[in-house]
C-alpha cells in the first residue's frame, strides 16, 4: 500500500496540486494498516503524531473506574490525535480499528518540516484539522439535545 497523494490533496483542499507540492506530502506523510482491533492510539500515552482517516473505521474509547466505555466511531476522513499533537497532553481516548484501516501519519517532526518548507501546505492542513474538530463540537453538542 501507499499514500494516495491525489485523495490527501484534494481533502486537505489543495488546489492546484504541482509536483512541489506532491513530493512534500509524499515526505510529510506515512501510510499505516491497521488490522481489525489493531491500536492505533492508547489513551494517556503522549504521542508526537496526528492520523488522518483514509479508509476503514475506527472506535473511539475512554476507561474509567468501571472499564472501557464506547464513546463513538468514525468511518469518515477526519484527524486523530490533535490534543496529543498540538497540546503536548496525553492521549483523551483510545482508537481501535473497527475494521481493517488505512491511516495516514504525519510527526509533529514533519509538521514543523512543512511550516519551515511549505508554509502554504501546513496552513491548510491546519485549517482541515480546525474544521474536523468543529464537526466533532458540533455533533457532541447535538447529541445532547
Amino acid at each position: 500500500m501507499r499514500l494516495d497523494i491525489e485523495w490527501l490533496a484534494k481533502e486537505i483542499g489543495i488546489n492546484p496540486l504541482n509536483e512541489d507540492k506532491r513530493e512534500a506530502l509524499q515526505t510529510a506523510f506515512e501510510f499505516e494498516f491497521l488490522n481489525r482491533n489493531m491500536p492505533l492510539i492508547h489513551q494517556g500515552t503522549s504521542l508526537h503524531d496526528l492520523y488522518l482517516l483514509r479508509s476503514g473505521s475506527l472506535r473511539i474509547t475512554r476507561r474509567n473506574g468501571s472499564g472501557d466505555i464506547t464513546l463513538g466511531f468514525s468511518n469518515k476522513n477526519r484527524t486523530f490525535g490533535e490534543i496529543s499533537f498540538f497540546g503536548d497532553e496525553p492521549a483523551t481516548a483510545s482508537v481501535i480499528a473497527e475494521t481493517p484501516s488505512e491511516v495516514y501519519k504525519l510527526s509533529c517532526e514533519k509538521y514543523h518540516w512543512l511550516m519551515k518548507n511549505h508554509a502554504d501546505l501546513a496552513m491548510k492542513l491546519m485549517a482541515y484539522i480546525l474544521r474536523g474538530m468543529g464537526e466533532v463540537i458540533r455533533d457532541m453538542n447535538n447529541s445532547r439535545h
